[in-house]
């Protein structure tokens, strides 16, 4: 794997991880005098922790293979679009992931577009 790529990965999930996590251990330890519930900071991040990994994983699982056959990113915005649309229309994440993967297999195979 190209060491771009991972750095790009890094980056997004340090990203990630800190506009998620930063907002809340500000105002927890804003309200820090008020509120004694011991350590709700470390809660917050570790749920955060999940979410920043995943949009790593996204990111370095996709990006190899924009950049080797840059024609999937129509297929791909496509699939993430469905998953999108389909999982806040419903709430159920496994129609929404097959779905979307259906969708991104179909284009990409019947609607070929070559950059």
């Amino acid at each position: 794997m190209n060491l771009e790529i991972i750095l790009v990965g890094i980056l997004v999930g340090i990203a990630n991880f800190a506009s998620r996590f930063g907002p809340f251990f500000v105002i927890q330890k804003s309200q820090q005098g008020s509120q004694k519930r011991g350590a709700l900071w470390l809660k917050i991040a570790l749920g955060a922790i999940g979410i920043s990994a995943i949009s790593s994983m996204l990111v370095v699982a996709t990006l190899p293979p924009l950049l080797e056959t840059p024609d999937k990113s129509v297929a791909m915005l496509a699939g993430f679009i469905v998953l999108t649309v389909l999982y806040f229309k419903f709430k159920r994440i496994v129609l929404a992931t097959l779905t979307a993967a259906l969708t991104y297999g179909l284009i990409y195979t019947y609607l070929p577009i070559h950059f």
